[in-house]
């Protein structure tokens, strides 16, 4: 088991046995529990849920669909490799959705919620002026939430938060990057401006402000080596 300590994320109730195991399995590959490469065996999962196979088969196919897991030639269950150009991908994606995101939201927000991501963005303050770079990386992630569940579109929400979910795979990466590239500082500044354009209602200025902000991870060219061992590192078993 690895002890990295992740988002916590609060998946919504199950419905069925299926979705009950589906996010149990969701969670454990992304805190890097399941780790890439990884084979999920049925028959054992079967046995730890105290089910039979057919719910486990339906979880596992319903992580393929959404490519947290792939099935091989001998229908065997593994979990996906990690990959530097699938991190630049989901950046990339992710920059795209925001965009469109926040020209929906942002006549969307009532002074409450802006107050909300005010002091989100203050506590952030804190943890980068100490240095927490897991706490701050929490709260980042609670900003981006925070502005999402504003989003007055349910099928652009499904979709943020399924990238999300597969960017979250990469923490390894992100920590390294936010301890050693100097990525907390410029996600520091960045979030004060998206908030700062937020107040202003600066539709254009705020989607500028946040495809640049997805990309702070991946700026640094020179690093790329780096960030792809520890990718690496992420995919060992």
């Amino acid at each position: 088991m690895n002890n990295k300590k992740n988002a916590t994320f609060k998946f919504p109730p199950p419905r069925t046995m299926s979705e009950f195991i589906y996010n149990n399995l969701k969670e454990a590959i992304m805190n890097n529990e399941l780790k890439a490469n990884q084979r999920i065996n049925e028959r054992e999962l079967s046995k730890a849920f105290q089910v039979s196979r057919t719910p486990v088969r339906e979880a596992v196919l319903m992580l393929a669909a959404e490519g947290f897991v792939k099935i091989d030639s001998y229908r065997r269950a593994i979990v996906k490799e990690v990959t530097f150009e699938e991190l630049s991908e989901i950046i990339q994606v992710m920059g795209a959705l925001d965009g469109l995101a926040m020209e929906l939201v942002i006549g969307n927000l009532s002074p409450e919620e802006i107050k909300k991501l005010e002091d989100i963005t203050r506590k952030m303050k804190k943890y980068y002026e100490t240095n927490s770079v897991e706490k701050f990386m929490q709260l980042n992630v609670s900003f981006h939430n925070k502005l999402w569940s504003n989003v007055p579109n349910k099928y652009l929400r499904e979709m943020l938060y399924l990238a999300r979910d597969h960017k979250e795979r990469y923490t390894y990466a992100r920590l390294y990057a936010y301890k050693k590239l100097g990525s907390m500082e410029k996600s520091m500044k960045q979030h004060e401006e998206i908030l700062d354009a937020i107040k202003a209602k600066d539709k254009s200025k705020l989607k500028s402000l946040m495809v640049r902000h997805r990309n702070v991870l991946l700026e640094s060219a020179k690093d790329k080596k780096k960030i792809k061992k520890y990718l690496m590192d992420e995919n060992k078993v």
